[in-house]
């Protein structure tokens, strides 16, 4: 480092520009790390000493940056190399002074992320010390010996760019959720900073205040117009739903709510939870859905609800999921920030930041202390697997982060009442909606739809014959995408084929959205003999009413689930139907290797009986498969996160934590993309996103896939792609159907 040079933390971003010093940027980090940690201290036991651990680590979170090498590096340009981790520093002084949770916090502030405790404090542990990776001691040995050597510098160098000393509060670290938050506050300033500085953006924008009361009215003004639905009873239980939520003067930090589709779910519960964070001074509202085709749709019509005059609807309800479309830079820092006065994203999103070890993942997780949370289709939320800890997660949200919870779906599952899925978490939650007018629903809903089981199918034949045999029109779901390709090939040769519609993730998300759009405008003519083949993706969160559904087996919820695309509004006088229905692989169908269990349970459930009720509890008979599923994977596998959570294995945690554990690959079917991508052009993700498909990463193999570019993740599909019907699969299934008929080449 040159003598008497200003010491810097970041080098010029460009040629013309300057470079950001230490001092501004480590004052300015405390600034907001401590403006975050203060804000949600607010809604925490220990408010004070959260903030004095965040403040801690972010006043010592780059002290390394001060080495000489470090600073020569830094001197050099962006293409300059910091030769010294320049984590090890801080961490060292914090460990020395007794600050050992700031210490994790300066540990994990870039990736990897929070480590594993047993890793580092065994008896020969490093205990946080070293370089972040690699597994050789050599390296972390000379890594440890020159900060040793030069912290004394280090310090002395620091307190002279801040101008004054900061003596670090003697704080062991307190594991797990706290910690997370905590490196959430740290991180979100230190990111924020470091992009201001790069950009030449600034501090991101204010988001509006909450004004939770005004919101509610104008969503009242909002309920009040909506046109009847043709159907007086359902209008009235509607209605009557809507005031009871209104109303409610339930004031617990856990409410449960089961309702049926068409209840007006989405509206109702948010005037409930609206209420609740005007009388609590609550900082958001997110509402948590496991498809992003439910997201959508209730991004749309909070917008129209509770936007209040001369505001930016984006910028009051933020829609945060991998395909969200933002207007702005600015309005895009809100949703992904989690910073906006309602967030709306997915349950993927919301537990594996729960779960989340790596910095980039945890940023936006000091925003939900202080905040109501409404959990639509719960019961789809996780696999059941996932709940216990993630259910003493929200426990810890609502006990010690001052957080408020409605658990919705009309196909509830009360796994909190079930030892097996909850463990010491085992309680009752109040219902929101009253017992008489729950009476009344679930009548009508018996009356709406039922259930009834084919068995098994010797083949797709037997399976066609059973769909063209049925009034339609109608829904037939698979539980793979090759067997619903397979099963809509076979259909259209039987019935014709604009008699049969297809989609699933075979359909690049483009072309999936016009077929989605094609099935709603089909669904309002009159023409009845016709059926869609699907897999799950429109099993929630698309307003599709068909006359008759068919489901090949996989979970009671599933199963259910189905339910709420048939007989939608209560159309038909005398009823739909869903036929469940097991067919053996062979012939191009393929089984899912997840259906095994549940499935298991939900053919015992029909031998015993459970549907032929006159009156069907859909929320009981999820909770019993739910149950039964969770004893015996429990039984036979243990729980493996619960024990990760324990021993502090942040690692395993955020693994085992994945809602969607899959390893898949981008892969363009669209040629205009693929040639955008081979004269390097530069893409939007939403652009790129939207004309390709995602496949397994063992099938990229098999098919014999080559990367857009050597060396990249980024794939391209050469094989035949239809458009408007079975997408990538038409070109699998003509390449098995060429396999088995075999060839032979003559010269």
């Amino acid at each position: 480092m040159s003598h008497g040079a200003e010491p810097l933390a970041h080098s010029a971003p460009t040629a013309d520009a300057e470079p950001q010093t230490y001092a501004e940027h480590i004052g300015a980090v405390v600034e907001m790390a401590r403006a975050n940690a203060e804000a949600l201290a607010l809604f925490c036991m220990d408010g004070a000493g959260f903030v004095e651990t965040v403040v801690d680590a972010a006043t010592y979170h780059d002290l390394g940056k001060l080495d000489p090498a470090n600073q020569d590096g830094l001197r050099a340009g962006r293409h300059g190399v910091l030769p010294w981790d320049h984590i090890d520093a801080g961490v060292a002084h914090l460990m020395r002074e007794g600050a050992e949770g700031a210490a994790w916090l300066v540990r994990a502030h870039h990736s990897p992320g929070l480590p594993c405790w047993a890793e580092h404090f065994v008896a020969d542990g490093r205990r946080l010390r070293g370089r972040r990776s690699g597994t050789d001691y050599e390296p972390h040995d000379i890594q440890t010996a020159r900060t040793d050597r030069l912290l004394a510098d280090y310090l002395a160098i620091h307190e002279t760019c801040l101008g004054q000393q900061h003596a670090p509060s003697l704080r062991p670290a307190r594991h797990g959720l706290a910690t997370r938050l905590k490196l959430s506050c740290l991180v979100d300033a230190d990111h924020t900073d470091t992009a201001g500085f790069d950009t030449g953006r600034g501090p991101p924008p204010e988001a509006p205040p909450p004004r939770w009361r005004e919101r509610l009215e104008a969503l009242d003004w909002y309920v009040a117009a909506l046109p009847s639905s043709g159907n007086p009873e359902r209008d009235r239980n509607r209605a009557d739903f809507y005031a009871a939520c209104r109303t409610a003067t339930l004031d617990a930090p856990f409410v449960a709510c089961k309702g049926p589709v068409g209840l007006g779910k989405t509206t109702a519960v948010t005037a409930f939870l609206l209420r609740a964070a005007d009388a609590h001074r609550l900082r958001r509202l997110f509402i948590v859905a496991p498809y992003t085709n439910v997201i959508s749709q209730a991004v749309k019509r909070l917008r129209d609800a509770v936007t209040l005059p001369g505001e930016d609807p984006e910028e009051v309800v933020a829609e945060h999921h991998h395909r969200a479309d933002f207007q702005s830079v600015d309005t895009r820092d809100l949703a992904v920030t989690w910073r906006a006065p309602i967030v709306v994203t997915t349950a993927v999103q919301f537990f594996e930041t729960l779960a989340a070890n790596a910095p980039s993942r945890l940023r936006k997780l000091h925003a939900l202390p202080g905040s109501a949370v409404f959990l639509d289709e719960a019961h789809a939320a996780l696999p059941t697997p996932l709940w216990q800890q993630n259910w003493r997660w929200l426990r810890e949200l609502a006990g010690h982060w001052s957080c408020r919870f409605v658990l919705a779906s009309g196909s509830l599952a009360r796994f909190w009442e079930k030892e097996a899925v909850v463990a010491e978490g085992k309680c009752e939650l109040p219902e929101l909606m009253p017992s008489p007018l729950a009476q009344r629903v679930l009548r009508a809903e018996t009356r709406r739809i039922s259930y009834a089981t084919l068995g098994r199918l010797a083949d797709v034949d037997k399976l066609t014959d059973a769909v063209l045999a049925a009034p339609g029109p109608h829904l037939v779901i698979l539980n793979t995408v090759q067997s619903a390709a397979v099963v809509a090939r076979a259909l259209a040769k039987e019935a014709g084929d604009r008699n049969v519609m297809h989609v699933s993730t075979a359909l690049c998300p483009r072309d999936r959205s016009a077929v989605i759009a094609k099935i709603a405008t089909r669904l309002g003519e009159p023409d009845r003999d016709w059926m869609l083949v699907a897999t799950s993706c429109v099993e929630a969160g698309v307003d599709f009413s068909f006359r008759t559904a068919f489901r090949e087996r996989f979970s009671a919820a599933s199963l259910i689930q189905i339910g709420g695309r048939v007989n939608r509004h209560g159309e038909c006088e005398h009823g739909g139907c869903v036929f469940d229905f097991v067919i053996d692989s062979g012939n191009g169908l393929v089984l899912h290797p997840a259906a095994t269990a549940p499935a298991g349970v939900l053919g015992r459930l029909f031998k015993e009986g459970a549907f032929a009720a006159d009156q069907i509890d859909p929320a009981d008979l999820v909770t019993r498969a739910m149950d039964r599923e969770l004893r015996e994977k429990v039984q036979a596998q243990g729980d493996p996160l619960t024990k990760a959570e324990r021993d502090r294995d942040y690692p395993s945690v955020a693994a085992l934590g994945r809602v969607i554990d899959v390893d898949t690959r981008l892969v363009v079917v669209d040629p205009q993309l693929k040639q955008a991508l081979e004269h390097r052009a530069h893409l939007p993700f939403r652009t790129l996103l939207n004309g390709s498909v995602q496949l397994w990463a063992n099938k990229i193999d098999a098919l014999g896939l080559s990367p857009v570019h050597r060396g990249h993740d980024i794939f391209w599909f050469p094989y035949r792609y239809d458009p408007g019907f079975l997408g990538y699969m038409a070109g699998v299934l003509e390449l098995e159907d060429f396999a088995e008929r075999g060839f032979a080449i003559y010269d």
